[in-house]
């Protein structure tokens, strides 16, 4: 009889194992879903030139943009809102809609250029281009957040 109760135990052990595992993996979002589902605001806009160090240029910009929306849209396009405190009275509430795609199977995402996608998960989501001008290499990596 204790055989049978081990191999019964055994046995849902398994089944239950697995039907987990492949819950898990079906319950996981697409890049399009985790890009879409909120939206995202930048937390730290990183330059450098060459090898030389980051430098977080976030800290700098105005507080009327450093609460700026950014609304990735199933429809492929991008609204850049300016939040909750505008930079002139004047200004549209959003400021521009452009065309967003991912490519390179994923891993590039273009907007107005491609930048390379370093992060995207269900809270971050960091980029970073690549440009060289006159033999000097600049870079550029923005981290947004929910």
């Amino acid at each position: 009889m204790q055989k049978i109760t081990l191999k019964t135990l055994l046995l849902f052990t398994i089944v239950s194992t697995l039907f987990f595992a492949c819950k898990k993996k079906n319950d996981q979002k697409s890049k399009t879903e985790l890009l879409t589902q909120k939206e995202w605001f930048v937390s730290k806009y990183e330059q450098k030139t060459n090898n030389g160090s980051w430098v977080d240029e976030f800290p700098t910009w105005d507080a009327c943009s450093k609460d700026d929306k950014y609304i990735f849209k199933t429809n492929n396009t991008l609204e850049v809102n300016e939040g909750a405190t505008k930079c002139s009275p004047t200004d549209p509430q959003i400021i521009e809609t452009i065309a967003w795609a991912f490519t390179d199977n994923e891993t590039r995402i273009t907007i107005n250029g491609s930048a390379l996608i370093e992060l995207l998960d269900e809270n971050t989501f960091i980029i970073s281009t690549t440009e060289t001008f006159n033999g000097i290499n600049y870079y550029e990596r923005i981290t947004f957040r929910h």
